[in-house]
């Protein structure tokens, strides 16, 4: 629970709460609230409901300050999922700049013992494979730490973190990563959002999991 203060012409970015629903009262101020391209007048005195996993961007039009508050529940599992972004403050559509702008990508690293790592392998090929199949994912890859050979990360990509939050919190996706879970340890989640993108002109290169 918290306030939010914006002045005349300010706005909060485009966001979403892959795990909590979030209710907007209005103290003072002329507000807009847009919810996956819907706009709503909230005056004062105003509240609005917004249901889990919505993009969501709140909008001073009036001409004073205005004051909200807010409540969102459940909480995330982790404070780094409560609250993703889906554009940059002060580039409101900055997604549409190039190609990959807009699109996420996720960092999963753990750690794998080396009597693990075969059952570890194993189970990720099980889960690539099914996720290859899902609505937004783009690709994956496992990486190895050259230095450390117990460190492990993934790196999955994704058309928007919206579908990964939807695929992330499905009984499917946790039944099938139940023995990768078994296998590793010191997990460590972060989710990005592509602002931009460089693509190299010295020739392409192909990366692959061996299978």
């Amino acid at each position: 629970m918290g306030t939010a203060i914006l002045r005349p012409g300010e706005h909060v970015v485009e966001h979403f709460h892959p795990y909590g629903e979030e209710f907007l009262y209005n103290v003072t101020g002329d507000l807009v609230l847009e919810v996956e391209g819907e706009k709503w007048a909230v005056g004062a005195g105003e509240g609005i409901y917004v249901p889990i996993g919505k993009r969501h961007r709140l909008r001073n039009v009036g001409t004073t300050e205005s004051l909200t508050v807010y409540h969102i529940g459940p909480l995330a599992p982790d404070p780094s999922l409560a609250h993703i972004d889906t554009e940059v403050l002060g580039e409101e559509g900055a997604g549409t700049r190039d190609g990959a702008a807009g699109t996420a990508r996720v960092l999963f690293g753990m750690k794998v013992a080396e009597n693990r790592r075969e059952d570890f392998l194993a189970a990720y090929e099980k889960v690539r494979f099914s996720v290859a199949a899902t609505r937004g994912h783009i690709r994956d890859q496992i990486c190895q730490a050259p230095d450390d050979p117990a460190s492990w990360l993934i790196v999955s990509e994704w058309t928007s973190l919206a579908d990964f939050f939807a695929w992330e919190k499905s009984e499917e996706h946790k039944e099938l990563v139940r023995p990768m879970r078994a296998c590793y340890s010191d997990p460590e989640f972060r989710s990005y959002t592509v602002v931009a993108e460089t693509a190299g002109t010295a020739g392409a290169v192909t990366t692959g999991v061996r299978p």
